[in-house]
């Protein structure tokens, strides 16, 4: 079954440093094996800095900066990398509608997992990204049909405390 976890939770990620923090664990070259990462909206060079650039142009410097989401697989269910790439693709193509965001595929543990980073600040208009039930439950819908097309057909969420 795969499982997918918001890494956010209460009083979590208001910090300045919060970005340059987090994408620095997510993009870090000993848990990618494959170097399987991307983003949308970015420059790659400064990630932290072009999210910090929208967020100052629609004047959102405070509050929540990221969301984080992470989606992992069993080991019996999902052994691909290559596979887990594709549907971190399909994924931040879908948010990166909206949003800056950027993936890695994790190989560092039994489990393959993807590391998501969505700017909370959309790049279009500068509305924030907010969580709200109906975001979630859109989001979920959207995931279970991209992991259905891979054969896997159980999604389990699990919430960040």
């Amino acid at each position: 079954m795969a499982i997918y976890k918001t890494a956010n939770c209460k009083g979590k990620y208001f910090d300045e440093s919060t970005k340059e923090d987090v994408i620095s664990y997510v993009i870090n070259d000993n848990k990618m094996i494959h170097n399987y990462a991307g983003g949308i909206q970015v420059n790659k060079y400064d990630i932290a800095g072009s999210m910090k650039q929208i967020s100052a142009q629609f004047k959102k410097g405070n509050g929540v900066q990221i969301r984080h989401f992470i989606i992992s697989f069993e080991p019996y269910e999902l052994s691909n990398p290559l596979i887990v790439n594709e549907i971190a693709m399909h994924v931040i193509l879908y948010l990166g509608k909206e949003y800056q965001v950027i993936y890695a595929v994790h190989e560092n543990t039994e489990s393959l997992h993807i590391h998501i980073v969505m700017n909370s600040v959309s790049y279009i208009d500068g509305h924030r990204y907010r969580g709200t039930r109906a975001e979630h439950y859109e989001f979920m819908s959207f995931l279970r049909k991209v992991l259905n097309h891979y054969g896997i057909h159980k999604l389990q969420y699990v919430s960040s405390k």
